[in-house]
């Protein structure tokens, strides 16, 4: 055989090759390239689905910020009248209603008390904490929630918001729903695919049986499932031969072959309502593959047939046309494209490898389109998550994220954090388009006054901007420029569309440490509110930081408790003149991995947290549990904070409702302004001795002491304070002060108790000067036990 023999066989060989070559690579393409397009379908239906149902919650969220701060909703709560909510919001009801925007409009007070259902008014009054976990979660978290939920009527879409009033004190929650059942005809509209929805008929337990016939009649039962709205023909045994625990699966439906994916429904109780299906053909990627098929196997295949026929003289050329058309593939895969300019088309030429190199230039020049526009589109969106993560929505400003990376790359600069002074009133006043005009105002004014190359300016929170330099200053004209621009600030007058004017003033925390320059500032702040000062300079004070971390600490041990069941009720006996037992007092302690921690070490930090509630109700729990059939008089500690806590008032309440002998139970109070002033604490007060409870004061004798307040209240008890017992029998003083105490208290039938009787000498002068009830060491110590006389 010939060189020229060897080299058909080879250029046999080579043909053969490249279509066995073809036909593989095109049945591995289609198999990789079918699964790919099923999980890009799956994505595309979940993304549309995800962006319908946001948008859906949005409105109702929106919806129900508006209702859950208007002026009328809360006059209904404060004055109790629903009628008033049902005047002002009816005719906003109605409108949603026609309009579809909206299912439900229901106000509750807490936990889920029925206040006004738009959709029942006879709901009255009905508590719905089984099936409205939602809104306990509400009233409970102060926080509102976008959600789905099956509920006692329907299955919907549900924004919930608490309801507060001026004070920030819940009165309610509100929650607006929308049924979900336009999700396949909607979806369908968006992602051009056949669409139905089921739901676990489980899930819809919580219908009530009145809601459930109306709610089960335009749909089917199958099974374990209910099948709701639909764009395509279902049947019974189509759904049962569904699994919806896959993703995606392949299904056939009147003869027909379709790709089903699946979406689960998650409820707010993280329970699968139901699901959602979508069906596709992937007709377009199969006919995109035929397309390609062909015209890759014709290409390979005239290929082929060229070299095969190729003469002698030709043998060479075609083979090094072919390595030419081999280097301008690679050239396409490897994205560089700049040999395509440089040929031209040689559309004269009708040789097959002429065309194939047509073919190849013009398939380059597509991708080279697709890859540029692809780059362009993933440009434009890096800027999209650049602008995001970096910059303020409202002002455009720097946010957090990028004050942070600039204080990597500048570590030596200074940082002043300015924060607007009573921001929340103005919100709360004006609302929060003022509030936004605001900030928007103090942006423009601060930039105004800005060089971008010596400084820049940031927004890190809701009213709160930072100020850095760029350039080398010295820390007195950096203060005196953070001054002036605060006086920039605060003589422009915000004027509002309205012609409302705003003042706006400020409070400045400035660091020039090179370390934790945020957490400093903030501190340096903190510090400038406190003492009511324009700005602060952060310098080193141990005995703040220190201060700061005990602080910490302490919150830590409080939540570990709390979680750990390590709050505990010590009791200590009040005796009579006789020395006999009359009564015990709960005394509040903490276990601190086996030492017990008294209130002095935890209750004030515990006070400024939002555990103190839950100390509160643990404490009454346990006490009441401890006392529970027994014939002994017991008294409990309680704040002015408590009785204006809506929870701990009525948590107060149910534990006497349940106590058989609440004559028995005295609530101690501490002598404060607020008990004297607020008319919500007269009237708990009120309230707990139409129950039998009785009321002591705590501490009296100092502070706020006045005789003509104490009538208002009408103690049964007070309780001298120590302050004037441990020392009363050497000191004179105390001695006057606390026998007119004494007078005061007989006159009006009140009984006295001495508090810190220590010895047998202060004892004697107590019981001398006529007190009737004595408390302190002399007699017991704080005990986890009782006994009873």
């Amino acid at each position: 055989m010939g060189y020229m023999g060897k080299i058909n066989k080879s250029i046999y060989f080579i043909a053969l090759t490249a279509i066995a070559f073809f036909i593989v690579n095109e049945v591995s393409s289609f198999w990789f390239g079918l699964e790919k397009e099923k999980q890009a379908v799956y994505q595309k239906d979940q993304s549309v689905l995800n962006n319908l149902m946001k948008a859906q919650l949005e409105n109702v969220r929106i919806l129900s910020d508006l209702l859950s701060t208007n002026e009328f909703v809360l006059k209904g709560y404060e004055e109790d009248n629903p009628e008033i909510i049902k005047e002002h919001i009816g005719p906003i009801w109605n409108k949603v209603r026609n309009e579809k925007l909206t299912y439900e409009i229901h106000f509750f007070k807490p936990p889920a008390i029925s206040f006004v259902n738009f959709s029942n008014f006879n709901s009255l009054g009905k508590n719905l904490s089984n099936v409205r976990t939602d809104i306990q979660w509400v009233t409970t978290s102060f926080q509102p929630s976008t959600h789905l939920l099956m509920c006692k009527t329907y299955a919907g879409l549900r924004a919930t918001s608490p309801i507060f009033d001026e004070n920030g004190k819940i009165l309610g929650g509100l929650s607006l729903g929308k049924k979900i059942e336009w999700i396949p005809s909607v979806l369908k509209e968006n992602s051009e695919h056949e669409a139905f929805l089921v739901y676990n008929r489980k899930a819809t337990n919580s219908l009530m049986t009145k809601y459930y016939d109306d709610f089960i009649k335009d749909k089917e039962i199958i099974g374990d499932y209910i099948l709701a709205d639909h764009t395509i023909e279902i049947s019974p045994d189509d759904i049962k031969g569904m699994d919806f625990t896959k993703k995606i699966q392949k299904v056939q439906l009147h003869g027909k072959t379709y790709y089903l994916n699946i979406y689960p429904i998650v409820d707010f109780n993280q329970r699968v309502m139901g699901y959602v299906g979508t069906l596709s053909t992937l007709e377009q990627f199969f006919k995109k593959y035929e397309i390609e098929f062909l015209k890759n196997f014709i290409l390979i295949l005239a290929t082929a047939i060229i070299i095969f026929y190729l003469t002698r003289r030709r043998t060479l050329s075609v083979l090094k046309k072919i390595n030419f058309l081999e280097n301008l593939t690679n050239k396409i895969k490897s994205k560089k494209f700049k040999l395509l300019h440089r040929i031209s088309l040689d559309e004269k030429n009708e040789h097959s490898l002429a065309q194939l190199q047509n073919n190849i230039i013009s398939m380059g020049l597509e991708l080279e389109k697709g890859y540029n526009s692809l780059q362009e589109e993933n440009r434009e969106k890096d800027e999209q998550l650049f602008t995001q993560l970096y910059y303020d929505t409202l002002t455009q400003l720097p946010n957090r994220n990028k004050l942070f990376e600039d204080l990597n790359n500048d570590p030596k600069s200074f940082l002043a954090l300015l924060d607007i002074k009573n921001f929340k009133q103005i919100n709360d006043v004006f609302g929060f388009e003022i509030g936004n005009l605001v900030l928007q105002q103090v942006t423009q004014t601060a930039q105004f006054q800005l060089n971008e190359k010596e400084y820049s300016l940031y927004r890190i929170g809701s009213d709160k901007f930072i100020i850095k330099n760029h350039k080398h200053l010295s820390k007195d004209s950096f203060t005196k420029f953070i001054q002036y621009i605060m006086q920039l600030i605060e003589n422009n007058t915000i004027q509002t569309e309205n012609d409302i004017s705003i003042s706006v003033e400020m409070y400045a925390g400035i660091c020039f440490d090179m370390s934790d320059k945020l957490a400093k500032a903030e501190m340096a702040l903190t510090k400038a509110k406190n003492q009511n000062k324009e700005y602060v300079i952060y310098t080193q004070d141990d005995e703040e930081k220190n201060t700061h971390t005990q602080n910490l600490n302490t919150i830590n041990k409080i939540k570990t408790a709390l979680e750990n069941n390590d709050i505990l009720v010590y009791f200590q006996r009040i005796v009579n003149p006789n020395r006999k037992l009359c009564k015990y007092e709960a005394l509040v302690r903490l276990n601190d991995n086996g030492t017990i921690l008294s209130p002095y070490y935890f209750i004030d930090i515990a006070q400024k947290t939002k555990y103190y509630p839950s100390i509160t109700k643990e404490v009454l729990r346990q006490t009441f549990e401890k006392f529970r059939g027994t014939e002994c008089i017991f008294s409990i500690n309680i704040s002015a904070s408590d009785i204006l806590n809506e929870h701990t008032k009525n948590f107060i309440k149910e534990q006497l409702h349940t106590c058989s002998n609440a004559n028995h139970v005295i609530f101690e109070i501490l002598e404060s302004e607020e008990i004297y002033n607020l008319p919500e604490i007269e009237e708990f007060f009120q309230e707990i001795k139409k129950l039998g409870a009785r009321i002591a004061i705590d501490d009296f004798g100092t502070g706020y002491s006045n005789f003509s307040y104490l009538l208002k209240i009408n103690p049964d008890l007070i309780k001298i304070d120590g302050s004037l017992i441990k020392n009363i029998d050497t000191d004179e003083r105390a001695q006057k002060v606390v026998k007119s105490i004494i007078t005061f208290a007989k006159e009006s039938n009140i009984i006295t108790v001495a508090e810190f009787v220590h010895s047998q000498e202060v004892y004697k002068v107590c019981k001398d000067l006529g007190i009737d009830e004595f408390q302190g060491y002399l007699f017991a110590e704080p005990t986890p036990d009782i006994i009873l006389e």
